[in-house]
């Protein structure tokens, strides 16, 4: 499955792997894509978003990718579990490290926390 949605003017595309995404999760995953916005305040070109539900890996194993497509190289985080809410969490947070260390000195400097 394969959707693509409007985050502002950023190009989310979210593919699930064995799996129907309802429309709960799914706007929960566009909320946390908004809050990562508040770590850079530059162009945001694409959200790049991966689930899988794997039946080799045990009866719930699943994964979870962002690509968070910004200016430069884009940052990306991963993680496995078997809650999809807490992956989306933990995979959010890895994002927002990334983005604050790369960003906090240069462009994010004059934004209020």
């Amino acid at each position: 499955m394969e959707n693509q949605a409007k985050l502002d003017d950023v190009r989310l595309d979210i593919q699930a792997v064995d799996i129907t995404i309802d429309p709960d999760f799914r706007d929960r995953i566009l909320l946390a894509l908004t809050k990562l916005r508040r770590y850079y305040s530059g162009d945001v070109i694409t959200a790049e978003v991966y689930m899988e539900k794997a039946s080799h890996s045990g009866p719930d194993f699943r994964s979870l990718r962002i690509k968070f497509g910004v200016p430069g190289n884009d940052v990306v985080a991963d993680d496995t579990g078997d809650n999809w809410d807490k992956l989306l969490h933990n995979v959010t947070d890895k994002l927002k490290v990334q983005l604050e260390r790369r960003f906090d000195n240069s462009q994010n400097a004059y934004r209020q926390r």
